[in-house]
């Protein structure tokens, strides 16, 4: 039988379901279920923001580990000089990188091209710290270039602290003002030997042209501050003595200068010159030149003109790579040999690698400005670096490189510490008592002179060193009519 509720079933019923509301409540809100499920939330959450934190901060310090050293190089690369020694810093940060890195930290080697120009240099170089965000900003060849870039450079550094590393550069006035405001300027270095050092470089070449028996010769130089007081002669100063200019010297030896001439930088037209030195009377010609100037195209037109026999000594060059590039015309033409002095190299560079195991390797070309600068400067910061205890405390770097000293292909790499102008922070050279003298004991090796004879072989024309196994001698030098002829 069915029965119907009543009033009474339904308010039983519904104190029935009141009550069980009640205790679900207490167990919701008075410690129960939602104490438990507020306290698994809040936990998950925590999980969560930790392993979150956790993650970023072992993402940060990956990242820490694994951001590069970053070197910029301001070159001019429409020209060989700029484009060899940026392929040459690639490889060295490929080999350091390879072998471990700097501290954890790999070398990230990035180029702007300024084409030359001191106002393209300067826009390079704004970039390279703005942009790339560099420890270390080199700048390569010419003194005009680095001198405009190191006025910009002193605006930035308060912002952008750094290294200035003027690459091959010589002028004097680069280093000048590091002596009269050291706080300002310690940042910039200079790899090249100061104007002052260079005088007996040159006086080689007139002593050599004075061996064969060359008494009349023609003076070329490419327009630029170094080259003007080298040809001048470089004043007396409370620092050193007066030097003699290149003609004096050659007038003391009973030579005489019958031509001279500033070019500019790649003039391109030298075929009137050429002509215009034949007709002097020189038995030869003495140009000095920087490695980005086109002395490629001013031995093409040396071998179409009068002067085509006349002895030919062009500094500047670039090795085999002038050879190729004038299609075998530079024979007979004297470079400075240092060129092919990595012959040497793994006798005199136990923390630089070999450098014509290098270039065979890597399908590179040897030249001056690899030797004595951009290869061994990359060896030379990863050791600073290192002694520094890292890359970012720039005052901490500063002062490693003005302790550290790296052996080069060519020999010491060292920045002078004396404070006297212009050889403070420029690399190691000469005596600084008397810069025209060269102080092997400090610079090592010393730079030779060689002809480029049949296939472009480089041969020494000076007398070989002791214990290096070159051999040399004034007696293997062929003028250019004999090894034409020889072809």
């Amino acid at each position: 039988m069915h029965v119907k509720a009543g009033p009474s079933s339904r308010k039983s019923g519904s104190l029935r379901e009141e009550g069980v509301r009640k205790r679900m409540d207490n167990y919701f809100y008075k410690g129960g279920y939602m104490k438990r499920k507020l306290f698994f939330a809040f936990a998950v959450t925590a999980a969560f923001v930790v392993s979150v934190m956790l993650g970023l901060t072992c993402s940060a310090e990956a990242a820490a580990k694994k951001e590069p050293v970053v070197i910029a190089f301001v070159a001019d690369l429409t020209s060989p000089a700029g484009q060899l020694p940026y392929a040459w810093m690639k490889v060295a940060a490929q080999q350091i990188n390879e072998a471990g890195g700097v501290l954890g930290r790999d070398f990230k080697v990035v180029v702007e091209d300024c084409k030359g120009q001191p106002n393209l240099a300067v826009e390079a170089y704004t970039r390279a710290l703005i942009n790339h965000k560099a420890t270390v900003v080199a700048i390569y060849p010419r003194s005009e270039i680095v001198l405009a870039c190191e006025a910009k450079a002193g605006e930035m550094y308060p912002d952008y602290p750094h290294i200035l590393l003027a690459v091959g550069a010589a002028s004097d006035e680069i280093t000048y003002r590091i002596v009269e405001n050291y706080d300002k300027w310690k940042f910039v270095f200079r790899d090249q030997v100061t104007v002052a050092a260079r005088v007996p470089i040159y006086r080689d070449h007139v002593d050599l042209f004075h061996k064969l028996g060359v008494k009349k010769f023609a003076l070329l130089r490419e327009d630029l501050t170094w080259t003007e007081k080298i040809f001048n002669a470089i004043p007396a100063t409370k620092y050193h003595p007066a030097s003699v200019s290149v003609p004096d010297y050659a007038k003391s030896l009973g030579m005489e200068v019958v031509y001279q001439k500033a070019l500019k930088y790649r003039a391109g037209m030298y075929s009137p010159i050429l002509e215009a030195i034949a007709a002097s009377g020189a038995e030869g010609v003495i140009f000095i030149s920087s490695d980005g100037n086109d002395s490629d195209v001013f031995v093409k037109q040396w071998v179409d003109s009068s002067a085509r026999d006349l002895h030919m000594l062009i500094t500047g060059a670039t090795g085999a790579r002038f050879w190729e590039r004038t299609g075998g015309k530079v024979l007979g033409v004297i470079i400075g040999a240092s060129e092919i002095l990595p012959i040497v190299s793994g006798k005199y560079t136990p923390e630089v690698p070999d450098v014509l195991e290098t270039a065979k390797k890597y399908n590179l070309t040897v030249c001056s400005a690899v030797m004595a600068s951009a290869y061994p400067d990359m060896f030379f910061l990863k050791k600073a670096i290192i002694k520094a205890g890292g890359a970012d405390d720039i005052d901490a770097l500063i002062k490693s490189m003005e302790e550290t000293e790296v052996m080069g292909p060519l020999g010491l790499l060292k920045y002078e510490t004396t404070r006297i102008p212009p050889f403070f922070h420029g690399v190691v050279f000469c005596d600084i008592d008397d810069p025209t003298k060269y102080s092997k004991s400090k610079s090592g090796l010393r730079a030779l002179l060689g002809q480029i004879q049949e296939d472009g072989k480089i041969v020494f024309l000076e007398e070989p060193i002791k214990g290096v196994g070159i051999d040399g001698s004034i007696d293997y030098y062929k003028s250019p009519a004999e090894l034409r002829k020889m072809k």
